[in-house]
């Protein structure tokens, strides 16, 4: 798996992508269903990648604030991106790591048919890698080194069952979940201790990371 060297790309133009709504909700509360859909839309009005991620601070900050990500990986392998919008997160993973001499398979997974559209787009050599799925539930059709998770992906009261779901369907033996939180700088919001969740849940942290001065972005992880 040398030799795989992407860099974080341009924007992608979604205008012949269509109109579609994201599926799979019906497991979330209305209100959570809403905020999905809100965001799907949301990220879809935008045209510069970072922003079409839900992040608005700009190259610096956001290498800054998810790089850290990589402190959980330290080998070759696959790396599931579960929320993975327009793949953009995940392009930038496999350069960053590349740069580090690990290569990284991106692989992703997202409930809004227009992101995943834009996933393919963006990392065409691995478009068969992206799904459209809600990933409470979703069955992989394999396991991954490395998994990524945001602490939001569900309503916190199905995070419990969420993530030791994930780790049972998802990641690899010997693999990690990745679980991060990501603060607001505009709304003077600190990001959610990812460690305390995971314990609360019945899991042993293996590591966690940080990233952003101040703190905007927490990061920790299981071993499977």
């Amino acid at each position: 798996m040398r030799g795989l060297r992407p860099r974080c790309g341009p924007p992608v133009s979604f205008s012949s992508l269509g109109s579609n709504i994201p599926v799979g909700l019906d497991t979330f509360p209305p209100d959570f269903a809403a905020h999905i859909r809100g965001l799907e839309a949301a990220y879809l009005r935008e045209t510069d990648p970072i922003r079409q991620s839900g992040f608005s601070g700009g190259s610096d900050r956001w290498r800054n604030e998810r790089e850290p990500i990589l402190s959980a990986v330290k080998r070759d392998g696959d790396f599931l991106d579960l929320g993975c919008a327009n793949g953009f997160l995940l392009e930038c993973l496999v350069a960053w790591a590349a740069a580090r001499e690990i290569a990284l398979i991106p692989h992703g997974v997202d409930i809004g048919p227009s992101l995943i559209a834009l996933a393919k787009i963006r990392l065409l050599r691995f478009a068969q890698n992206f799904h459209i799925a809600n990933a409470f539930a979703w069955n992989p059709p394999q396991r991954y080194r490395y998994v990524y998770t945001l602490v939001d992906c569900v309503p916190s009261d199905q995070f419990q069952a969420y993530v030791h779901g994930v780790l049972a369907r998802c990641v690899a033996p010997g693999g990690r979940l990745i679980v991060g939180a990501y603060g607001s700088r505009s709304r003077n919001s600190p990001p959610v201790e990812v460690r305390g969740l995971l314990e609360g849940s019945g899991l042993t942290v293996a590591g966690e990371a940080s990233g952003g001065s101040p703190v905007l972005a927490k990061f920790a992880w299981v071993a499977a």
